[in-house]
């Protein structure tokens, strides 16, 4: 007796599904891993250093505290930024800045996004406004207190938005953060500012 059984096969040019999507899985993880490397052997040439940041002068100007704890000040801050890669770049796309007493931000303020070219030294002028700002009875108590011994103790804290740049290549956005503490401002202009080192954190 014949064999009547029919195999099917299938339409030629059609390959069977799960064939094709695991060339397209290995393709694309092909892909992810070369690019992996790639950036690593770019961060590995690179080898970025860490950048150094210090605040090399500070000053209070149109100081104003209220009976009723409300504080109005301008606090003007020279950042240095020392960028000492000699193959990587930097990208400032944002930058805040902002002063802190006690834990209570006093004044904030935003810098000019800016390049920093390889083993630059780039100095920012920072000029925190503080208006009509209200506080707690305490923390006016302790302004006052400062007040009468001629200087005050502040935290600067900068948040940038940063990439590194080598040549065409470009990292992914890095959030930076860097607090300087404790920066001592004497309200007598007469007196020499101390330079603050800053800790970093990217």
């Amino acid at each position: 007796m014949a064999n009547n059984s029919v195999t099917t096969q299938p339409p030629p040019g059609h390959p069977p599904r799960k064939g094709l999507f695991r060339y397209i899985a290995i393709f694309l993880l092909s892909i992810i891993v070369i690019v992996g490397v790639a950036v690593l052997i770019i961060w590995w040439i690179v080898k970025p250093k860490q950048l150094v940041y210090t605040i090399e002068d500070a000053s209070i100007h149109n100081y104003n505290l209220t009976g009723n704890s409300r504080l109005n000040s301008t606090f003007d801050f020279n950042i240095r930024a020392y960028n000492p890669n000699g193959r990587a770049s930097i990208d400032y796309d944002s930058i805040e800045v902002s002063a802190e007493y006690e834990n209570q931000n006093i004044a904030f303020t935003t810098l000019e996004p800016f390049q920093q070219p390889t083993r630059n030294v780039t100095h920012l002028e920072a000029n925190l406004v503080a208006q009509n700002i209200a506080l707690p009875k305490s923390i006016s108590n302790d302004l006052r207190r400062d007040k009468s011994k001629g200087e005050i103790d502040l935290d600067v804290r900068l948040k940038a938005k940063i990439r590194f740049k080598v040549g065409l290549w470009k990292s992914d956005h890095r959030t930076m953060r860097i607090i300087c503490s404790p920066v001592t401002i004497h309200f007598s202009s007469s007196k020499n500012f101390e330079r603050t080192e800053c800790e970093i954190d990217i």
